[in-house]
């Protein structure tokens, strides 16, 4: 599996390409602001096919392009139950006032935990990691060993809980009970900063040991 990595929008947010190795078809993780223009070109000279856009969570800088990018290759776009209402309302719930307008996304795809997504050879199954947002999910991928996180654990850090359907005491349980039993070695790509592993944050995290 092929995790192209591109950083964009004006808070840094980390968007995945995902696809196999002589496969057409693709998928987006997050969607922050320009990741499009940083991947779209890549995406036609690969004869890349997009067919589905994963949210980890419904915060506006991981979902400004979705609309966008959903318009343009008409992937639908997956999201858990419980954080729909943020994306079809964007503008209503930014928490800060933006210098620009965001897109709603029509008619996504409500995902729930331990759902199996599959799209061709890629699968994933959805993790329910409620805390930083009330639908926050993590996308596991056990044949190649990665986690995408979203916002739920960074290298060194753990998402924000101080924002409207927040919750500590959540966030804490989501990866104690759901990211940290997972095997030591499993990668984990996160919403913003670098990638690291399941190991490294049970021993060095500071906000899990």
């Amino acid at each position: 599996m092929i995790v192209v990595v591109k950083e964009s929008g004006p808070v840094y947010t980390n968007g995945y390409l995902v696809y196999n190795e002589n496969e057409s078809n693709a998928v987006i993780i997050v969607a922050p602001m320009g990741l499009w223009d940083q991947i779209s070109d890549f995406v036609a000279n690969a004869n890349l096919n997009i067919i589905a856009i994963l949210i980890t969570h419904s915060h506006w800088d991981h979902t400004v392009d979705c609309h966008l990018i959903s318009n343009i290759t008409k992937a639908p776009v997956y999201v858990h139950q419980e954080d729909i209402y943020r994306i079809s309302n964007p503008m209503q719930h930014t928490i800060l006032k933006l210098p620009f307008e965001i897109d709603a996304v029509d008619n996504p795809i409500p995902i729930h935990d331990n759902d199996e997504l599959k799209f061709g050879n890629l699968n994933f199954k959805v993790i329910h990691t409620p805390g930083h947002t009330e639908g926050g999910v993590c996308y596991v991928n056990y044949q190649e060993k990665i986690i995408f996180s979203g916002d739920t654990i960074f290298k060194n850090s753990i998402g924000r809980t101080d924002l409207p359907g927040g919750s500590r005491n959540k966030l804490l349980d989501s990866i104690r009970t759901k990211i940290i039993n997972l095997p030591m070695e499993f990668s984990i790509y996160s919403g913003h900063g670098p990638v690291t592993t399941v190991g490294r944050e049970l021993s060095q995290n500071p906000f899990l040991t």
